[in-house]
This record gives structure tokens, C-alpha cells and sequence, in this order.
């Protein structure tokens, strides 16, 4: 089971500190602070910040939570925060850990996502950890490298922002900024080039799953690079429909 602990902003790292060094592992399987990645433009250059995804949580993995909650009622710092008031230990529902299980990988950071806009501004792909999570997305703020998603937590409605990176950013070579995660990162952010979903051919019969003409089929006349064009049967004539090869798959 996934519980939050609480705890001063931050102060989160040595809360999972002291819980790696006076409880006993078998009481837990793991402790973190779940961060993520952010890109910051400054003078027209982009850097790759980590933060704090929820300032003053810590998670914790347990399958004892009324035995490690009596062990941490005997570290004297967390007695004392108990007392102020500035110490809880909560349980996550499962559909709240799913959320975590899904976008946090193996450093408990939320990476980037790629996000790439149409010939009309709209979203029509998108990569990485956002593309689980696209039906909460509550804006995107593209010049400023973010999507503002709905997540629930502890009961609650909570919107965060998570990173993305658009087309002009895999252009360039990205550096990290500032990182609170108590990691050892490379010099250099390593893009991961966004890759066509669909492995399409003249003459597949298509649909396309995604936009203003969602819901159409039609049969693949010619395959560009990041579009392809359907000929479809409207009026009593064949016409041609250009659309992004991202939002459209072999129909079944």
C-alpha cells in the first residue's frame, strides 16, 4: 500500500533519510520524493530544471502501516512535527497510485513529454508520461513548457504541471538547470525523438481516431512524412483528406 507522509516543505529528503536510517527495511520497500522534469526558457535558451512534483510529501511503500507508524512515533523529529501539528501519514487510494505507478520511473521523476501541434494549433501526438494522462490535461502552456493536469490526491482534485517539450526544443542541445532531486544527472538532456506511431502503406483502409475529422475512413493514397492523404467517397466523387499520420491507424 502507498502512504503519504507529510512533512515541511523542504525538508523532504531528510525526512526519507531519517526513515532509511532508523526503521527497519523490512517495515517498508521503498521511501521517495517524487519529482519532475521541467523545462525553462531564459535569453532564449531552454534548461532542464527537476523539482518537487508535490512540495512536502514523501511516499512510502508498506505493507505493515500500523507497525511502521509506531516506529516513526519514536524518532524524536518526527515526534516533534507530530506535536506542531506538521505530521501526517495517509493512505493513497488505488486509483491514486495509479497515477504514480504509471508517470514515475525508476528515479521516481516524471520526464518530459513531447507534444506536437497540427497545421491548427491543435494536439494531435504526444509522447512519453503525458500520453497516459491526456484526457486530464486542463491547459498546455506551450511557451512556457508545461501542461496543467487534473490529478487526485488524498481525496482531492489537485492540478500540477508537468514538463513537455515541443519541436523546435529537440532541435537543440538541452542543458540541466537547477535540480532539487539528490541525483547525479548528465550534462546534457537526452532527447528521446518522437517516433511515428503508425507503419502506414498506400491502399491500407484507415481511420482516423483523433481531431476535426475523427471518425472518418477511407483508404491511404500517399504517405508524406508527417501527414497522409485518405481518398475517401463524399458527394458521389473521390476526394483527398490531408491529415497527421499520428492520429490515424488501420481500421480492423
Amino acid at each position: 500500500m502507498w502512504y503519504v507522509i507529510q512533512t515541511l516543505t523542504g525538508h523532504e529528503e531528510e525526512v526519507v533519510r531519517m526513515v532509511r536510517k532508523i526503521l527497519p527495511r523490512e517495515t517498508y520497500t521503498d521511501c521517495f520524493v517524487a519529482y519532475y522534469e521541467r523545462v525553462w526558457r531564459k535569453q532564449q535558451q531552454s534548461m532542464v530544471h527537476v523539482e518537487r512534483l508535490f512540495p512536502g510529501y514523501v511516499f512510502i511503500l508498506t505493507e505493515m502501516p500500523e507497525k511502521l507508524f509506531q516506529r516513526l512515533k519514536l524518532v524524536p523529529a518526527m515526534t516533534k512535527l507530530m506535536s506542531d501539528g506538521m505530521f501526517t501519514f495517509i493512505p493513497l487510494e488505488k486509483g491514486e497510485e495509479d497515477f504514480f505507478t504509471e508517470m514515475l520511473d525508476d528515479a521516481h521523476i516524471v520526464r518530459l513529454s513531447y507534444v506536437e501541434k497540427d497545421n491548427r494549433g491543435h494536439v494531435w501526438r504526444v509522447t512519453g508520461p503525458l500520453k497516459l494522462r491526456q484526457d486530464q490535461v486542463a491547459r498546455y502552456q506551450y511557451k512556457k513548457r508545461y501542461a496543467l493536469v487534473n490529478v487526485r490526491l488524498l481525496g482531492e482534485i489537485k492540478q500540477v504541471v508537468l514538463g513537455i517539450i515541443l519541436q523546435e526544443d529537440i532541435r537543440q542541445e538541452l542543458a540541466y538547470g537547477k535540480v532539487e532531486a539528490p541525483l547525479t544527472l548528465p550534462k546534457h538532456y537526452q532527447i528521446e525523438q518522437p517516433v511515428a506511431e503508425h507503419d502506414l502503406t498506400v491502399g491500407d483502409q484507415v481511420t482516423v481516431i483523433a481531431g476535426t475529422l475523427e471518425g472518418l475512413s477511407g483508404i491511404v493514397w500517399k504517405v508524406k512524412k508527417t501527414t497522409v492523404d485518405i481518398g475517401i467517397r463524399m458527394f458521389g466523387q473521390d476526394m483527398s483528406m490531408e491529415v497527421p499520420v499520428g492520429v490515424v491507424c488501420r481500421a480492423s
